[in-house]
C-alpha cells in the first residue's frame, strides 16, 4: 500500500464514521424511550483520529422494552453492516446494558461501544459531547468516563471470554490502532492480553493470531470481519512505517469530531 492510498482510505473512513454516527442518531431518535445520546472518549473530547472507536452512551427511560437491554444492537436497530458483537456484562452501568459492535465502513472495521444507562442515574463525563436529548440534559460530572461509570457498577462481574474469536478480533483491532499511532506501550499491553509473545510493531504476528485463533475456530461466520481487520492491519503497518515518530502525537492522521444531527423534534446540539 502506498502513502496516497493509505491517506485516502483514512480520509474516507473518517467521513464514513461521521455519516454512520448521523444515521445511528436518526435511528435512536425514533425510539421515544431514548432520553439522550452522547459520545465519550476521543470523539467527545474532539481529538479523535481515523482509528478512533465510537463510545456511545444512551440514557434510556422506563418505557424501554426488556429486549433492548437483552440485545442493544438488535433492540435499537443499529444501522450498517454489523460484522460481529461481543458482550462484556461488567462494563454495563447499574440497571443498564453494554455491548460492543463492530460495523463495516468503507471495507474497514469500526468498533462501537454501546452503553445503555437508565435515565434516572445517567450522567455525562466532563469530556462528553451531547448529541441528542429530550427535555433537560443529563447532569455532568467532573470525572472522566471510566471513573464515572465505575461509580455505578452493574454487580455483574462477568468478563468476556479471552479465547472467544470476537474478543481476539477486538484486541487485534486495538493493537493495530496503537501500532498505527506508534503507541508501543499500549500496543504491548494489548498483546499481553492476547498472550502474544511478539514485540510491539510486529504486524505479521497480528495476522498469525487471526489465522490461529479466529479462522480456525469461527469457520465462515466471521469471514467478513477477518477480511476487514486484515485491511486495517495493512493500513496500520503502513502508517507505522511512514510516521515512526508519532508515539505521543496523532498529528498526520485524519481527525474528526462528532457532529450534531440536523435539528428536529427532540434533538439539540
Amino acid at each position: 500500500m502506498n502513502t496516497s492510498a493509505a491517506t485516502d482510505a483514512l480520509a474516507r473512513l473518517t467521513q464514513a464514521r461521521t455519516a454512520w454516527l448521523h444515521q445511528a442518531l436518526e435511528v435512536f431518535s425514533a425510539h421515544r424511550f431514548v432520553a439522550a445520546v452522547w459520545v465519550e472518549g476521543s470523539l467527545g473530547r474532539g481529538d479523535a483520529d481515523a482509528f478512533s472507536d465510537v463510545d456511545l452512551v444512551l440514557a434510556i427511560d422506563g418505557s424501554a422494552p426488556p429486549s433492548v437491554f437483552a440485545d442493544p444492537v438488535a433492540g435499537l436497530g443499529l444501522p450498517g453492516r454489523v460484522l460481529y458483537t461481543r458482550d462484556k456484562p461488567k462494563n454495563a452501568p447499574a440497571g443498564g446494558a453494554y455491548r460492543a459492535a463492530c460495523v463495516e465502513l468503507v471495507a474497514l472495521p469500526v468498533l462501537a461501544d454501546l452503553y445503555l444507562w437508565p435515565a434516572a442515574t445517567a450522567t455525562m463525563s466532563a469530556a462528553a459531547r451531547l448529541l441528542l436529548q429530550r427535555g433537560d440534559p443529563p447532569p455532568r460530572s467532573d470525572l472522566s468516563f471510566l471513573p464515572l461509570i465505575s461509580q455505578y457498577p452493574s454487580g455483574d462481574t462477568r468478563d468476556s471470554d479471552p479465547y472467544q474469536p470476537q474478543t481476539v478480533l477486538i484486541l487485534v483491532q486495538l493493537a493495530a490502532k496503537h501500532l498505527a499511532r506508534g503507541d508501543h506501550e499500549r500496543e504491548a499491553s494489548i498483546r499481553r492480553q492476547l498472550r502474544d509473545p511478539a514485540h510491539a510493531g510486529d504486524a505479521a504476528a497480528l495476522r498469525r493470531l487471526l489465522a490461529a485463533r479466529v479462522d480456525s475456530k469461527a469457520g465462515s461466520s466471521l469471514d467478513g470481519a477477518v477480511t476487514a481487520v486484515h485491511r486495517l492491519i495493512e493500513i496500520a503497518e503502513h502508517q507505522a512505517a511512514v510516521a515512526p515518530k508519532t508515539a505521543t502525537s496523532r498529528s498526520g492522521l485524519a481527525t474528526t469530531t462528532a457532529r450534531t444531527p440536523p435539528t428536529g423534534p427532540g434533538t439539540t446540539s
